[in-house]
């Protein structure tokens, strides 16, 4: 697993992002699920919201910019071996970060299995990698 802790310092930061922008959504929307008095969408939005906030954030950043926040501060970006990002792939490789255990059995699988990465950047056909190997490639 290349770069482990700066992934890790990255995942932190990225959870702490998301979890701001998920409050502010759950905020706003309970303010105005209140005002209609709609109860019964008042029970289940959270993690509906959840859910949202974590795929949109990680699948839009990584696809446009091949960062997210965190990927920016710690000087990483995912890609393909050609240097591409899609949505398909940002989607399909953030899928086990909407809930901790996914996510940690992901890791140990890819470790296990000796991937460079994460199982589902293998699925994905990305990495993660440093910005001063991007440099040193063009």
């Amino acid at each position: 697993m290349e770069h482990f802790i700066l992934r890790t310092e990255a995942l932190i930061i990225d959870f702490v992002v998301v979890t701001l922008l998920t409050a502010l959504v759950n905020n706003i929307l309970y303010i105005i699920l209140s005002l209609i008095g709609n109860s019964i969408l008042l029970a289940g939005y959270a993690y509906a919201i959840l859910i949202i906030v974590t795929m949109a954030y990680f699948t839009l950043f990584e696809a446009k910019t091949n960062k997210t926040i965190g990927k920016r501060i710690t000087h990483l970006y995912v890609s393909d071996a050609e240097g591409y990002m899609t949505y398909k792939k940002a989607f399909i490789r953030n899928l086990t970060k909407l809930f901790w255990i996914p996510l940690i059995f992901d890791i140990l699988i890819g470790k296990i299995l000796n991937y460079p990465s994460r199982l589902f950047d293998k699925i994905a056909g990305t990495d993660v990698y440093k910005d001063k190997e991007l440099e040193l490639i063009d």
